[in-house]
């Protein structure tokens, strides 16, 4: 808790890419991690809690006791067969198997999701996980329980073989949901399943081979983590643009346990991305060694020679119309970045933001009246930030972090009676234990300040008609 506040208070708000706690614990670039500890410990005194008891009997995995296993149809022995082979892995707990469960970029219908649910119920443990290739887990399931599992989850339409092979890709949402997405990588995900399934079945059992596609470099379809990783990207031919995809080789975890970020090989056409997978796949099959992995394939021959390898592909001289639209469009492909599914909100009026810090102290008053004292004191010290920080936007004065707003409203407005001692007044919660009488007394001071404030913008409204929009609201 005190780690994210010191968060809140000094981490970046501004640069998006930089809005991460890796950069503030940077000795070069950021507080360095002495002195995020050390805030750490300042802020303590403001815990909610000091310290936690987890009662262990409430975080075990409740395993079902044994019962007879029903009594099911398979079907097809060797589509069974190929399930138990590349989705049940035996756990570390003796008698036990866990079963991977494909989801197709991780969609699962709600009415699926509880029939899932209502038959597994009392077969497996009472927890499922969602794993990291976007698809489930069901843990604890004994031996003679796996011909009926697969019978639910075949009837459900989720007993597709080869979960976390390279015939189980991952993808964000790319330009389907996300503004930030360049090219479509759940339409490359569609075509190189389809490829995979028609082509490559053979290799569904090789867990060693992934592939994970991001419709922009940010990684949320994991592209560095993978043996074959793609990223949106576009390329400029002339007047044109060209929907691409950047590949990228080598990453992930090899069969020793070791960790790779792949490496950036070549840009292509979004359209020439199953063509390049086949190159690849074909390269792999004919030269690797016959217990060569691809990681350890990609490392012996090096990058240089996959560049060469996929560098015909890159030729624009042969681009066709059709290669102009992405994948699942027939329009002219217009890359365009706006804001990711994962951005906040920005408000684009000061007197909104004066509106968001009257919430705050009216989520303080509720708090203190019903006993959260932590809580009441957090949202007096919000309302204080975001009050100041109206304010400094009214001069045009970039907010940036809540430790700057702190330090700038006392240099800007230090002419106003309310400047004076802002720093000591908004610290306090620092240096209090949270307490009624503190909470009481924080929150008056707040209102007080919030009252002044708003004062301190009549004043300014009345002098000019000028609006402060959208650029710097970034607090």
């Amino acid at each position: 808790e005190a780690s994210l506040r010191v968060f809140d208070r000094y981490g970046e708000r501004e640069k998006r890419n930089k809005a991460r706690l890796k950069f503030l614990i940077d000795d070069k670039r950021g507080l360095g991690l002495a002195k995020f500890l050390s805030l750490t410990e300042q802020v303590k005194i403001a815990n909610k809690f000091y310290s936690y008891e987890v009662k262990e009997e409430q975080i075990d995995t409740k395993i079902p006791q044994e019962i007879a296993a029903p009594l099911v149809d398979t079907g097809d022995p060797q589509k069974y067969e190929e399930w138990l082979k590349t989705n049940v892995i035996a756990q570390k707990q003796k008698g036990f198997y866990a079963i991977k469960i494909r989801l197709t970029q991780g969609n699962l219908h709600a009415g699926k999701a509880r029939e899932l649910v209502r038959l597994t119920k009392g077969f497996v443990a009472d927890d499922i996980r969602v794993t990291i290739g976007q698809g489930l887990l069901l843990r604890y399931a004994r031996q003679k329980y796996l011909p009926y599992l697969y019978y639910v989850l075949d009837h459900l339409g989720l007993s597709a073989a080869g979960a976390d092979s390279i015939a189980d890709i991952t993808a964000c949402p790319g330009t389907d949901t996300c503004n930030l997405g360049v090219t479509n990588s759940t339409g490359v995900a569609n075509e190189l399943e389809k490829l995979i399934h028609e082509e490559y079945r053979h290799l569904i059992a090789d867990s060693g081979l992934h592939i994970k596609i991001s419709g922009c470099m940010n990684s949320c379809g994991q592209h560095m983590v993978a043996s074959i990783g793609l990223h949106g990207s576009s390329i400029k031919n002339g007047a044109l643009i060209v929907p691409a995809m950047q590949v990228v080789l080598g990453g992930g975890v090899d069969e020793y346990g070791r960790g790779f970020i792949a490496d950036k090989i070549i840009k292509l056409p979004t359209k020439r991305i199953p063509e390049a997978v086949r190159v690849l796949l074909n390269d792999f099959e004919d030269n690797a060694g016959e217990e060569e992995y691809f990681n350890g394939y990609y490392l012996r021959r090096d990058k240089k020679y996959f560049y060469n390898l996929l560098k015909p592909l890159a030729d624009l001289q042969t681009l066709t119309s059709e290669e102009y639209s992405d994948w699942g469009d027939t329009g002219e492909f217009v890359p365009a970045i706006g804001t990711g599914e994962c951005a906040g909100i920005s408000y684009d009026v000061v007197s909104t933001i004066f509106n968001d810090a009257e919430e705050r102290l009216h989520l303080s008053a509720e708090a203190l009246d019903n006993g959260y004292y932590t809580d009441s004191i957090y949202h007096s010290y919000s309302s204080f930030i975001i009050t100041a920080k109206a304010l400094l936007l009214s001069k045009d004065i970039q907010c940036n972090t809540h430790i700057g707003i702190i330090h700038d409203f006392a240099t800007h407005y230090k002419d106003l009676a309310l400047a004076s001692n802002f720093e000591f007044t908004v610290l306090q919660i620092n240096q209090k234990i949270p307490e009624p009488e503190f909470a009481n007394q924080y929150l008056r001071q707040a209102e007080k300040f919030y009252k002044a404030s708003v004062e301190v913008r009549n004043t300014q409204l009345k002098a000019t008609d000028k609006e402060v929009i959208l650029n710097y609201y970034k607090a």
